[in-house]
């Protein structure tokens, strides 16, 4: 891009730390649009079947210790927005009305002397898809030891990601998932107590056990009503941010860096994957 052999970066062609040389570039302009349909939603995976992690105090302990603010405008150069809950606010009955992790130091470390936390090391597995992902593990495990939270980084390549994240070896692990529009789609496959098996890292990893979620998941896929659909949903999302089975971070902003004359490059919800149909270039 800087010597001009290409004019369209899509998102993950560059480190995060990237953007911002390049986007002040002349003829250079940089949206986060085109990802509406992904909703790319990035949290970490909770073991909830031992250790301190097993302890939902715990899990909200870690929640009120983060600085997702932070997360967003430094690690990602103020992209994405800080979520809420497991529900992307671009996926359909998103619901804000949920019970706010705001970044609350005290709240967590009372939260850790309820539970009788006693330094037991929790290890964090970051993303491993490249800087940008090892320093946000390094910015959340600075977040946690201020609180007392013992945590070790185990950094590994993406085949030994798969591997630990499918076979539950971890503690904390990075994940980003799509949601694709409808919770049905791309929310309730992380929760439902049916989808814990190992063996991959794209399902209920956590292994989330909760039947009364199960079978509101069931039962709002199948309604027919929207107006059901969205009550039933915000009961959902109500139930999980209670329970906290997993720490969520950031709605991820995806940037798109072109060169000015490239006119339209992102015109659809699937961004630059939906074709260039109706792209030119303004040789003007």
């Amino acid at each position: 891009y800087e010597n001009g052999t290409v004019d369209v970066l899509p998102y993950g062609t560059v480190e995060n730390f990237d953007v911002p040389r390049l986007t002040a570039m002349d003829n250079t302009c940089v949206t986060e649009k085109g990802h509406e349909y992904f909703s790319p939603f990035a949290m970490l995976w909770m073991n909830n079947r031992e250790g301190p992690t097993a302890d939902k105090r715990f899990r909200q302990a870690v929640m009120y210790a983060m600085d997702r603010n932070f997360q967003r405008d430094v690690v990602w150069n103020g992209f994405g927005n800080v979520a809420t809950g497991p529900v992307s606010s671009k996926t359909n009955f998103y619901s804000d009305d949920v019970t706010i992790y705001d970044h609350n130091p005290e709240k967590a470390e009372e939260l850790l002397a309820e539970m009788g936390y006693d330094g037991e090391e929790v290890r964090l597995l970051p993303l491993p898809y490249g800087e940008t992902w090892q320093r946000w593990a390094e910015a959340i495990r600075q977040n946690l030891s201020e609180v007392g939270i013992n945590v070790s980084i185990d950094s590994t390549d993406v085949a030994g990601w798969n591997e630990k994240t499918s076979q539950w070896d971890y503690d904390m692990a990075f994940t980003y998932l799509y949601q694709y529009g409808d919770p049905a789609l791309g929310v309730s496959r992380s929760y439902m107590g049916s989808n814990a098996a190992p063996g991959s890292p794209w399902n209920n990893v956590a292994n989330y056990q909760n039947p009364e979620t199960d079978k509101m998941f069931e039962e709002a896929a199948l309604m027919a009503n929207p107006d059901d659909r969205k009550a039933a949903y915000k009961t959902i999302q109500d139930q999980i941010v209670s329970d906290v089975p997993n720490i969520w971070l950031l709605e991820l902003g995806f940037p798109t860096i072109y060169r000015c004359n490239i006119k339209n490059p992102v015109n659809t919800a699937f961004g630059v994957n939906d074709g260039f149909r109706d792209v030119w270039i303004d040789t003007k």
